[in-house]
């Protein structure tokens, strides 16, 4: 196509085009009130992509009006099938529209009237007063407008398409597409069209005829007997569908002049941008190193921040906050690995308004304080368990200073901690963004000290700056110290954070330092056998497909789509975006291992190939060189359930086995001389969890009389006794009760048994005939979170169920299952952390050299002295099985070993 002048070209984009797609294109992001922000997020960044890849000078979006349009009297249930957006979408919107006006770009809207018909108007108006225009958008249904002036172009693929593009593409003239259109119709938009002519027929249509009108005109001219049966049927339909596929004019009198736009006025989007914390956008405005809008504080400008640089001031500190009894604590580092990195500097707050910043190793030139002074006048304040201590984040700093051979004692409050179980899930949790939220008051970010200054780490940052970063922590954590307290309370959650979550914090810390040692010699070793089982994988296939082995790339996703589809002629199940072309995901390689025995062994490489490159050659690289050992980070504040989550490196995943291959990655996790370890692991505690929570007459019986529960389940299912049932029914009847608990769908039952969807129904169906008193507690539970917005745990973790509103079947069937789940899951997760609670206590009492390592959700692992090993074995089962007093039995089951394989076997 001929270039086009963007000075004299009038953009228009389709609003509802960029919302969607900025919408869905994104994970979930929330601003600091926890309010989603995603969408606005999305659609000011492709904002700033068009105008950075074409510098219009004339920029409008076009909107969607509320309620019916016109198409609605020709055809009331135009668009009736469409299910009812996310409750959340058009709140964005107007964040939207809000950013857009200060963009200083149109926008424009008419009651009534459909944003594709306002495009077409305003489109035919301006490309007859010899601008040209170009439609920005995907929508199929604006192809009909294009012509010598007016284009479109589909942001998403950066493609600019012309006439000749679009004939190309569909082949036929363009001025066909109404007609095209009318005979495929659209679901989504719930045009009927003509029913038994689909794509290749409507193409060979459109070829043959220039109109509706035409092919009906001629209709003896139709060469398929099976169209012409359709058109004859479908007439009326056909000629709704044209009419509701047709663009339709609207005099807009649009003038270029009042869509004038310049680049220069996307800066002026800056507050709204900081407002809702968009700082990459921020960072992309014209150079300026902008964190809130210009009329904005920060509280290093609101209070007094002090640098404590001599022992006399430190001295003089240290006796006004032991008067006191209690201070805030934080500390800055060098890095983000708290057993790796240096202590910069500490900071401390004893009351609002004035805060103290200690430097210790900054690598600047100004007086800091000695370490001598550290050990001498700091270290007994913050060991003094009579003085209380609130961090944020307290097991982060709980490290830091053990690196200054510190051992932080009487925290008495995490706000960390505190803001996961009261701030609504998905918010911030942050203390910039708490301070933000809770006290509407700004603070100095990480970006404004290091990074911007372009400065290798909060080391090289000068005093001055560093104690107006550096003091606000400790300030600022003190002041939501006092409203996070009182939403605890309000919420009844005070007692979950006494009794569990604040203890854990200290457990989680001993946990973490302790760490577990490593075989990187064995790892070695396993790395090599899978190498040798790779390359048998690889010619177990090359044998199959008749291929000289080496020649398939397995881990290219465009070669396998090849060796399946098109060699071995499996059934394609989806297409990707990319242009790899079928998708090989692990869903469709499961169905297709039902059909031939290549599939599963590239499932069977993969995993070993994961196998590989995350775990036999990363791990080695984790081993801390102080300590020898692996140290992972557990954290209470990751997961909406109360879940622990692990990660650098993440140790909950490492798998027990892969496959049929005798790659045993766990066995290079190794007890240390003269140690044993010790695995105590819950037995199926999320559904003894349900069976208590349900009260499930069969459930229960089954737990009271030592049943196997999924045999029971299996001969519901199956319709024989339960000692008939097979090993395989068995699995089934286990994967169906582990379904119930996470909510999976029929569809998702039959793909994971790789089953016809009815019978995966009629499972399901025939779980709640069996346990009517499981599906009867869920009913109930859907009920209270609909009348209160969320669900809790046994112990009174919330969380927010939004989705248990929505019109849209889908999220509102996620709402259901996020309630569900959220119950057990939380609840058996309280169940571990009271266990491990009450083991910690009695091994600190009792065999002080043991210590917990790992917890694995329902399983710890604990390293225990070998003439301690089998008395410590006992006393952790009794402690577990002991958490809660129900009708129920909590079993527990116990393995020793010397390495963490042999205890998982």
């Amino acid at each position: 196509m001929k270039n086009i002048d963007s000075k004299k070209t009038v953009f228009i984009i389709d609003g509802s085009s960029f919302l969607y797609r900025a919408y869905y294109a994104l994970s979930q992001m929330t601003d600091a009130r926890g309010l989603p922000v995603q969408a606005v997020y999305g659609f000011c960044r492709m904002i700033k992509k068009l105008i950075d890849d074409f510098n219009p000078g004339y920029l409008v979006i076009a909107w969607d009006s509320k309620g019916k349009t016109e198409r609605h009297d020709v055809f009331p249930d135009y668009k009736a099938t469409r299910q009812a957006p996310p409750s959340d979408l058009f709140d964005q919107k107007e964040l939207i529209i809000k950013a857009a006006d200060l963009m200083g770009i149109k926008q424009i809207s008419r009651s009534g009237i459909e944003a594709d018909d306002l495009m077409y108007s305003m489109a035919k108006e301006l490309s007859e007063q010899s601008y040209n225009v170009m439609l920005v958008s995907s929508d199929k249904d604006l192809a009909q407008m294009v012509d010598d002036k007016i284009f479109m172009y589909d942001s998403f693929k950066k493609v600019v398409l012309d006439r000749a593009a679009l004939e190309e593409k569909y082949g036929f003239a363009i001025e066909r597409l109404p007609f095209y259109f009318s005979l495929l119709g659209d679901a989504s938009d719930n045009i009927p069209g003509v029913r038994g002519i689909g794509k290749k027929g409507a193409t060979e249509l459109a070829q043959e005829f220039s109109s509706l009108d035409q092919v009906y005109a001629d209709i003896d001219q139709v060469k398929k007997p099976r169209h012409k049966n359709a058109l004859l049927e479908h007439k009326e339909s056909a000629f709704l569908s044209l009419m509701l596929f047709k663009l339709r004019y609207h005099a807009l009198d649009s003038k270029a002049e009042d869509f004038s736009f310049s680049a220069l006025q996307w800066s002026h989007a800056a507050p709204i941008f900081a407002q809702l914390g968009f700082r990459s956008l921020l960072r992309q405005i014209g150079g300026q190193q902008l964190t809130f809008s210009p009329d904005i504080q920060t509280v290093d400008q609101l209070y007094t921040f002090v640098t404590i640089t001599t022992r006399e001031q430190l001295k003089k500190l240290c006796q006004e906050i032991t008067e006191h009894g209690q201070v805030a604590v934080d500390t800055e580092t060098d890095g983000i690995r708290p057993m790796e990195v240096v202590c910069v500097g500490v900071s401390l707050c004893y009351k609002k308004g004035t805060s103290y910043y200690i430097p210790l190793a900054h690598n600047v030139d100004a007086p800091q304080v000695s370490r001598a002074d550290i050990d001498e006048v700091l270290k007994p304040v913050l060991e003094d368990e009579r003085i209380g201590k609130i961090l944020h984040h307290a097991k982060f700093d709980q490290h830091v200073l053990r690196r200054l051979d510190i051992d932080l004692r009487g925290v008495t409050f995490d706000t960390l901690i505190a803001a996961s179980l009261v701030v609504e899930d998905g918010q911030r949790k942050g203390l910039k963004y708490l301070s933000h939220s809770l006290l509407d008051e700004h603070m100095l970010t990480f970006d404004d000290v290091v990074t911007k200054q372009k400065l290798q780490d909060f080391s090289y940052v000068g005093l001055e700056r560093a104690t107006a970063y550096a003091a606000a922590d400790a300030h600022q954590t003190l002041q939501i110290k006092d409203p996070l307290e009182e939403s605890l309370k309000a919420k009844g959650l005070l007692k979950l954070y006494q009794s569990i979550e604040h203890p854990l914090v200290q457990i989680l810390f001993e946990m973490e330092e302790q760490g577990i040692q490593l075989d990187v010699d064995l790892l070695g070793r396993l790395g090599k056998q899978v190498d040798q089982d790779l390359v048998s994988i690889e010619s177990e296939i090359a044998q199959a497909v008749g291929v000289v082995p080496g020649t398939i790339n397995l881990n290219s996703p465009r070669q396998l789509g090849q060796l399946l589809f098109e060699q071995l002629g499996l059934p394609p199940q989806k297409k990707t975006t990319k242009r790899t072309g079928y998708s090989t995901d692990q869903e469709v390689l499961k169905k297709l291992s039902h059909m031939h025995p290549v599939p599963r062994l590239i499932l069977v490489y993969r995993e070993l190939y994961k196998l590989k490159s995350t775990y036999i050659e990363a791990l080695p690289g984790r081993v801390n060189s102080e300590t020898g050992r692996v140290h992972t980070t557990f954290s209470q504040t990751s997961t909406a359930t109360g879940r622990l989550a692990s990660f650098e490196p993440n140790l909950q995943n490492i798998p027990t086995n892969s496959h049929d291959y005798s790659i045993h990655v766990r066995s290079a996790f190794q007890a240390r001389p003269g140690h044993l370890f010790v695995t105590a692991d819950y037995s199926q505690i999320e559904l003894r969890v349900l069976a208590h929570l349900s009260k499930d007459e069969q459930l229960v019986s089954a737990f009271l009389t030592g049943q196997d529960v999924h045999k029971k389940t299996s001969a519901g299912l199956f319709d024989v006794a339960a000692d008939d049932v097979t090993h395989e029914q068995r699995q089934i009847g286990k994967r169906i009760n582990f379904s119930i608990l996470y909510g999976l769908t029929a569809y998702g039952l039959s793909n994971d048994l790789g089953i016809p969807v009815g019978q995966a129904k009629t499972y399901i169906e025939k779980f709640f005939a069996q346990y009517t008193g499981v599906q009867k507690w869920m009913e109930k539970v859907i009920e209270k979170t609909k009348e209160l917005g969320y669900t809790q745990t046994l112990w009174g973790r919330r969380r927010t169920i939004p989705q248990i509103y929505e019109k849209n079947q889908t999220l509102y069937g996620l709402g259901k299952r996020l309630a569900i789940n959220t119950v057990v899951q939380g609840t058996s997760a309280e169940i571990m952390k009271i266990g491990m609670i009450n083991v910690r206590d009695a091994l600190l009492k009792q065999y002080p050299e043991s210590h917990i390592l790992l917890q694995i959700h329902d399983e710890l692992l604990v390293s225990v002295p070998e003439a301690d090993a089998q008395d410590v074995q006992t006393l952790i089962q009794s402690k577990l099985q002991s958490v809660v007093d129900w009708q129920i039995p909590l079993l527990v089951s116990t393995h020793v070993g010397k390495d963490w394989y042999e205890v998982s076997k």
